[in-house]
């Protein structure tokens, strides 16, 4: 598909009631086309809501929203979707399931084959295009149910939390796959995963209680956002947790990651170096090792849901 400046989804002032619950508040995000726009947030946040108003199944209590400059009325078929947990008749075989949808999408039987054809390689199921879909594997049925999604040639594909609940191998190609749908699609993903959203997607909006926190490119945020973190390593938990109390003491913010590691910012690190090099010394607190951690995208997401939840 390539790059484009284009905005694909335009979302103006979307929100949505469920008698005293409000589950989205007024949330307006544009997304480029063909792009994988992540949309991340905690769970209850609001994600499956505004994914299931895109996909048509539920409408917006106000607002309004635009799919390839059409307005929301006329774009069911512009839009492929595929819910959190996806199920199939478990008696049908892959190459069934897709020869139902197409017709159900109204696509004739030689286009129906053709895109079988082509997406079954795709989507990694060639193989077991004609077994039970009974005995695929969790990672199968995603990918399957991608290709369900696209099989119609969609506009854009909205991904409920699409690899939330797989084993790792299954998680990886999935989102190997999600990559690749950016030359078919316009991909649209929910997920509460943060290292999922930073590994495919090239854009981000955060949601928490149902508004939009921010919305930005993945690379400039980080850059803009997040800070570089130093990690100092103990050879033991006592001796980190000792570290830990002292630099509370030195009113340096930091946090213990796997036991023996003490995690601090860059900047606090380097401002108060002498310091903290005098106060290890001074303790007997032997060092094994020190070394930068590059920001990542959850150190962004926690910095703004603990803002938000301050504020």
């Amino acid at each position: 598909m390539g790059e484009s400046t284009m905005a694909m989804i335009e979302l103006d002032s979307i929100s949505k009631r469920y008698r005293t619950v409000q589950a989205l508040k007024n949330v307006s995000l544009s997304v480029r086309e063909g792009s994988v726009f992540g949309f991340l947030g905690p769970n209850g946040a609001g994600k499956t809501t505004l994914i299931r108003i895109l996909a048509r199944l539920i409408e917006p209590t106000s607002g309004s929203f635009s799919i390839d400059g059409k307005a929301m009325h006329h774009t069911k078929r512009l839009v492929g979707y595929l819910a959190q947990q996806p199920t199939f008749y478990p008696w049908m075989s892959a190459r069934e399931l897709l020869r139902f949808s197409g017709t159900l999408y109204g696509m004739s039987f030689s286009e129906i084959e053709k895109r079988i054809d082509e997406l079954l390689p795709l989507c990694g199921i060639q193989m077991a295009a004609d077994r039970r879909i009974g005995e695929y594997s969790g990672g199968m049925v995603q990918r399957l149910g991608i290709a369900q999604a696209i099989l119609h040639r969609p506009k854009v594909v909205l991904l409920d939390e699409p690899a939330s609940a797989l084993d790792p191998i299954g998680r990886r190609d999935v989102l190997t796959l999600i990559g690749r749908l950016r030359e078919e699609t316009t991909v649209f993903m929910s997920s509460h995963i943060l290292e999922d959203i930073q590994r495919v997607c090239d854009e981000v909006a955060i949601i928490a209680d149902g508004s939009i926190v921010l919305q930005q490119n993945i690379q400039a945020l980080l850059c803009c956002h997040a800070r570089p973190l130093m990690r100092l390593q103990f050879k033991d938990s006592f001796t980190a947790s000792t570290c830990k109390a002292l630099l509370a003491d030195l009113s340096v913010e930091n946090s213990i990651e796997e036991a023996t590691c003490i995690v601090i910012s860059e900047t606090d690190y380097h401002a108060k170096h002498a310091k903290i090099m005098r106060m290890l010394s001074d303790h007997g607190l032997q060092l094994l090792g020190l070394y930068k951690q590059n920001a990542t995208l959850e150190d962004v997401f926690m910095h703004h849901i603990k803002e938000r939840n301050h504020a």
